[in-house]
């Protein structure tokens, strides 16, 4: 569906369900260069429990119309306009990567009907390297390349995912490709530059839970457990064998903790 935020077009999938704003909502963000795809597994499963789900594409990602937005800061508060825009009650976020930033502010600055907070492969804070800065500007292939060779274990690179016949890389720069030069080069910038991230995480009061690897490269598994220290009672997982990309590297499993969280933190009639 479409949502006029601030008098442009937001696009969002609903996980094959009209959206009901008197309904419980889950959120899924994604992150850098990506888009609604990331979510597809998750987003059905709630749509299907009695939930109302939204995953947006950020703006100038794939549907959403544009400019992308240059700061995380900035992003937050698009999220609130968003959900301030269709109504949504009790809700819960789940995000990936550069979408936890955009948790972290909207969850300190916007908590009103804010149930839970479900933070998988991030950090308080995302630096990011400038020879892939510099590649998402001037050679996005290359910086695709990085990215998906960084984002996925070993399973995502010897084409082993959950799902028959599919290469989790080869959908990656499907999507990836839709979005270079402008909305990776101001993603990753953004990324880059946020600071808030300590004082965010200690701000929220909502239930929070977070998702980690071990093997992770992009979001290292030191700066996840950062961010563990500054959130309030954290439910905390941790996978051995997976890269960033946990929820489609691992679906059923990333799904089961989701499951789990959010039933008792936002349950549905």
């Amino acid at each position: 569906m479409y949502i006029d935020v601030n008098g442009r077009k937001a696009f969002a999938t609903t996980g094959g369900k009209p959206f009901d704003s008197e309904q419980p909502t889950v959120v899924f963000l994604h992150g850098s260069g990506l888009d609604h795809t990331f979510w597809g597994l998750h987003s059905r499963f709630f749509a299907f429990r009695k939930y109302s789900v939204l995953v947006p594409d950020l703006p100038g990602h794939t549907h959403s119309e544009g400019p992308p937005l240059a700061s995380i800061e900035e992003m937050g508060s698009w999220l609130n306009d968003a959900l301030e825009a269709i109504d949504a009650k009790d809700i819960s976020i789940v995000a990936h990567s550069q979408g936890c930033l955009v948790a972290l502010e909207y969850a300190s600055r916007f908590k009103k009907n804010l149930k839970s907070v479900s933070f998988v492969a991030s950090g308080l804070a995302t630096p990011v390297n400038a020879a892939l800065i510099d590649a998402a500007e001037n050679n996005p292939e290359a910086a695709i390349g990085m990215m998906l060779g960084w984002g996925f274990g070993t399973a995502g690179q010897l084409h082993q995912g959950p799902i028959p016949g599919n290469s989790m890389v080869g959908g990656g720069q499907k999507v990836m490709r839709g979005n270079v030069p402008n909305e990776l080069a101001t993603d990753l910038k953004a990324c880059n530059a946020y600071q808030n991230g300590q004082a965010a995480a200690a701000n929220i009061e909502a239930p929070v839970q977070v998702i980690l690897s071990r093997k992770d490269k992009m979001a290292p598994y030191k700066a996840g457990m950062q961010l563990v220290d500054h959130l309030p009672s954290p439910v905390v997982h941790i996978f051995k064998d997976c890269g960033h990309m946990i929820p489609q590297e691992a679906p059923d499993e990333c799904r089961t903790l989701l499951r789990d969280f959010i039933f008792q933190n936002n349950p549905s009639s």
